[in-house]
């Protein structure tokens, strides 16, 4: 992926995830998103192992960017950023790990 796409892809998951905070009713300063940029430069995300870690990467953004929410809307609020910026980033290996990851949580919910 040439440098200037990752910039893109980049600064869409931050935004995503900043939207998606805000949307749900995160914390914000002062009319300004609450935002964590995502960089995955360093990551092959066309090999499992690279997919894999930039999801999690996105979870920890998620986490951190929704933390301030009470529970219902903190689980909400990180559902939501991190399906958009799986979206944003639009890798098939990614869109795999996120499904594969959302059905066992669901899994584990229904027991």
């Amino acid at each position: 992926m040439k440098t200037s796409t990752r910039s893109a892809v980049i600064l869409s998951t931050a935004l995503l995830l900043g939207w998606s905070a805000a949307t749900l009713g995160a914390p914000s300063l002062v009319g300004t998103v609450a935002t964590k940029t995502v960089k995955f430069a360093d990551l092959d995300i066309s090999t499992a192992d690279g997919a894999r870690t930039l999801y999690d990467r996105i979870v920890t953004a998620a986490r951190s960017v929704c933390r301030d929410s009470d529970l219902g809307t903190e689980r909400t609020c990180r559902a939501r950023a991190v399906a958009d910026a799986v979206a944003g980033v639009g890798s098939p290996l990614l869109t795999a790990e996120h499904r594969s990851t959302s059905e066992r949580v669901e899994k584990v919910v229904r027991r």
